[in-house]
């Protein structure tokens, strides 16, 4: 690399290589392998252990169409089959708009090849994100798998577990529907039991079913209703950092999983991260009392600033559900200046209107 580091040219490629080298690797899972950008970025081959006996693989890009995606290929070393990323991402059934996997049914050896040149600029790249689950264990799911970027799911009755994926940032929201409870998590379908195998934490779950809208700053969420009644969800990638008191939801750093069985400094990665700091705006169009319940560990403060009454509540450490109230309010605003891995929150508000 002493070459293109003397080359002002490669600048930006050696700023995002740095980037992968802090926080490298996939995220493992125990069922299943997580991929970014990064993850190929400069790579010429990334092995896929976890389809040595058969795999499914799920892929979302954003925007739906990139030059650089469609030159990222599955590459099957028996049968010497090759299928783009991005023909990966836009497989999905028609009449429902879930996602369909790319299966490989048999034990054999699998990669992805990046035919992109070694010296391909950032600003040349797109954010991805690929996912790939143990063949054996997603057939054990009753699972439905949507892509925020064209989900169009009518309202229905929903399977056992609702995943919803996406190459960034993106939201989740579900209106207010039949009586209900769920449980939410930052991960696939491979994570949602209580008892989960990698001990992956809710970032959401409540016993009554009031609607809620996620903005999830990451590539995976999955929600577990306990009763099936209809539901209607909706996604896209209109995430913001303006966001409704009024409404339940939570606030985690990029690619949180808060799963305690994973090395804490893998995440997922987008191109444009939030790891050194952000901001959120909370308002209401009427005054509430949100209790805050924060799991982290963080050595810098999380500040929630109840803007009305001018009070200031700061969290830092490592805490499991501390609690915050702010009370008869309509604005707040919440703060972190840094969460690099292998820190890390979700910080969860739940409104009561006063």
């Amino acid at each position: 690399l002493k070459g293109i580091l003397t080359h002002p040219s490669m600048f930006p490629l050696v700023c995002l290589l740095a980037l992968a080298h802090v926080t490298s690797g996939a995220v493992e899972f125990s069922h299943a392998t997580l991929y970014d950008i990064y993850d190929f970025a400069g790579e010429k081959e990334v092995p896929l252990p976890r389809c040595d006996n058969g795999c499914l693989i799920f892929a979302s890009i954003q925007p739906s169409q990139h030059p650089y995606i469609d030159q990222l290929i599955v590459h099957d070393y028996t049968t010497g089959k090759d299928m783009s990323i991005q023909a990966i991402s836009k497989m999905q059934q028609d009449s429902t708009s879930q996602k369909l996997p790319y299966e490989l049914s048999v034990k054999g050896r699998y990669s992805i090849l990046n035919l992109n040149d070694f010296l391909t600029p950032y600003i040349m790249m797109t954010d991805v994100a690929v996912y790939v689950v143990d063949r054996a264990y997603a057939q054990s799911v009753d699972y439905e798998i949507y892509d925020a970027g064209s989900m169009a799911r009518a309202n229905v009755v929903p399977k056992g577990v609702v995943t919803v994926m996406g190459a960034r940032q993106m939201f989740v929201k579900a209106d207010k529907g039949a009586a209900n409870s769920f449980t939410a998590r930052l991960t696939g379908f491979d994570n949602t039991a209580d008892n989960n195998v990698d001990e992956c934490t809710y970032a959401y779950k409540t016993q009554t079913f009031e609607g809620f809208e996620f903005h999830v700053n990451g590539p995976l969420i999955s929600v577990v209703f306990d009763k099936k009644n209809l539901v209607a969800i909706q996604a896209n990638y209109n995430w913001q950092n303006f966001r409704d008191l009024s409404k339940a939801g939570f606030i985690a750093p990029p690619g949180y999983n808060g799963c305690a069985k994973l090395n804490p400094a893998k995440v997922f990665r987008q191109l444009d991260n939030g790891f050194y700091g952000e901001e959120f705006d909370l308002h209401s169009t009427g005054k509430v009392s949100a209790t805050w319940d924060i799991d982290c560990n963080v050595t810098q403060d999380l500040v929630i600033k109840d803007m009305t009454n001018s009070k200031r509540n700061t969290v830092t450490g490592v805490k499991k559900n501390a609690q915050i109230v702010t009370e008869n309010t309509d604005f707040v605003t919440f703060f972190y200046s840094e969460a690099t891995p292998p820190h890390g929150f979700v910080a969860r508000h739940t409104p009561s209107r006063v």
